[in-house]
């Protein structure tokens, strides 16, 4: 019942993922039939149809064949038991959920179905200032596109095997315990960078909506005490271990970043001329290597959420291909067109002049955008418990192989303890720490790359591969594989 959230502001941690939106299902009738034609009604072409040919599995190639074997217990090595049983059991599964089932009656409102956890976006702005307006969207297409079918990757290797973590998919793939541990270890680092992220803009945000607000008397609040602020208001939110508890809360953040939308697409077209009149001008194709490698890194961020994808697709009923599928396209689809639109209207507004915090290009005095910051501080706040959640989960999962427990299961009282500790460090270096777009560089380049690409890709390859059909299994790592490492470049780049 939980969907992803939306980190444009986090690395932007950015997804609302529109699980919840996918109607449950039961057993009864047959499947629809998976198809691999693109053409959609109307002769529009639908994405969803090619990702259900490329992600579904195919038992019947003789690969999956070769892989489905009878193996001797006593000849038969410990990676062929391994593969064969997950094999064995994705295939019981895809049968089960993909076979037959039946739409059951929807039981929840719309409202609650496709209101999730979002973050406003700021940096993707500054990105299309980097590459201009054409090859901005080129590039946030191509990411978006990546980030959905590694998504479904993740999805499909994790609920058809019956396997509940992020790291316990790595691990079942790899067969060493070594590749959980560098995701757990990659999960912390990426999540500490996104909560720093958020308490760098509350430090932005803040102190001006209090120190200039329409027509009363402000206050004047140092950056630390905002960020400090932030902190504490939001730390009783990071103590549960249950995403789905903010679901209450939840709604007000897409109703948040909408109206953002509106006020900088409302005042774009003056600010536009203003722009022109200074001399100054909007550009559509600037294509430098290094400046287009930052914005791939910042772009990549905007989808970046796939910590959260395992325990999202665990909680849904009957999460067949097509309904995997739907959520993931559906998800980033709205991403895309909600960060195209401030981007572009970021861009249009501010061009070479474009800050990495966007909104410290306004004026301060103009009600609009008082508003404006209101609302991104309002919004931050609600997206860092669940910035903090899958962080603090892998936090205590490395205490305790750690301390030699056996067991990874995490409790209430150790979660919580982890999150309080994770929210102080991560409040102690977003006090010194204000340029929010190198943060996000090394973030997007480094470690949500790996969450997103590299660790997909391994899945893929190691396991996943044989079930795939031929002719898209190798177009699908090569997509993974390129992304990755122009990530990864960036970084490189960036310090020479």
């Amino acid at each position: 019942r939980i969907s992803f959230k939306f980190q444009g502001v986090v690395t932007a941690h950015t997804t609302g993922l529109v699980l919840a939106a996918m109607n449950p299902t039961q057993r009864g009738s047959p499947a629809p039939v998976l198809e691999w034609s693109c053409g959609g009604p109307g002769g529009f072409i639908d994405i969803k149809r090619w990702y259900i040919g490329v992600i579904t599995p195919d038992f019947k190639s003789s690969q999956a064949m070769e892989r489905l074997r009878s193996f001797d217990e006593e000849d038969a090595e410990l990676v062929g038991r391994r593969l064969t049983v997950a094999t064995r059991t994705m295939k019981a599964t895809s049968e089960e959920l993909n076979d037959r089932y039946v739409a059951m009656p929807e039981s929840r409102g719309l409202v609650a179905r496709l209101c999730s956890p979002m973050e406003p976006d700021s940096v993707r702005r500054y990105a299309f200032s980097l590459t201009g307006i054409g090859l901005g969207l080129l590039t946030l297409t191509a990411a978006g596109l990546v980030s959905s079918l590694s998504l479904q990757i993740l999805m499909v290797a994790a609920r058809y095997t019956n396997t509940k973590s992020y790291a316990s998919v790595l691990e079942l793939a790899v067969g060493s315990r070594a590749a959980s541990f560098a995701l757990d270890m990659v999960v912390l680092m990426n999540g500490v960078g996104s909560c720093i992220c958020i308490l760098i803009f509350e430090g932005d945000f803040l102190p001006p909506v209090l120190a200039k607000p329409p027509s009363f008397e402000g206050v004047a609040v140092a950056r630390t005490w905002a960020v400090v602020g932030a902190a504490v208001a939001a730390w009783p939110l990071t103590l549960s271990s249950n995403i789905g508890a903010l679901r209450y809360v939840a709604i007000a953040v897409p109703i948040v970043l909408l109206t953002t939308i509106t006020i900088v697409l409302w005042d774009a077209p003056g600010l536009h001329r203003e722009l022109r009149a200074a001399g100054d001008r909007v550009v559509w194709w600037d294509f430098e290597p290094r400046r287009w490698l930052q914005a791939v890194a910042i772009m990549v961020n905007a989808f970046a959420n796939h910590q959260n994808a395992i325990p999202c697709v665990n909680s849904l009923a009957k999460p067949s291909i097509a309904r995997i599928v739907k959520a993931t396209v559906y998800g980033n689809l709205i991403i895309w067109a909600l960060l195209s639109s401030l981007g572009i209207g970021g861009y249009v507004s501010w061009a070479s002049a474009t800050k990495g915090d966007f909104v410290l290009n306004y004026p301060e005095g103009r009600p609009e955008i008082w508003c404006c910051r209101l609302m991104l501080a309002i919004t931050v706040y609600l997206v860092l418990p669940v910035a903090i959640l899958p962080t603090a989960k892998s936090g205590a999962q490395l205490i305790l192989s750690a301390a030699g427990s056996t067991s990874r299961e995490v409790t209430p009282g150790v979660h919580a303890g982890s999150a309080t500790l994770l929210l102080v460090v991560c409040t102690c270096i977003a006090l010194k720490v204000t340029n929010v777009a190198s943060v996000l560089g090394v973030l997007g380049g480094l470690l949500a790359s790996s969450l997103m690409f590299w660790f997909p890709a391994v899945v893929f390859r190691m396991l996943l591969w044989p079930t795939m059909p031929p002719v898209f299994r190798g177009p699908a790592l090569g997509a993974m594989v390129l992304f990755g490492s122009l990530c990864w470049l960036s970084v490189a780049v960036g310090f020479l």
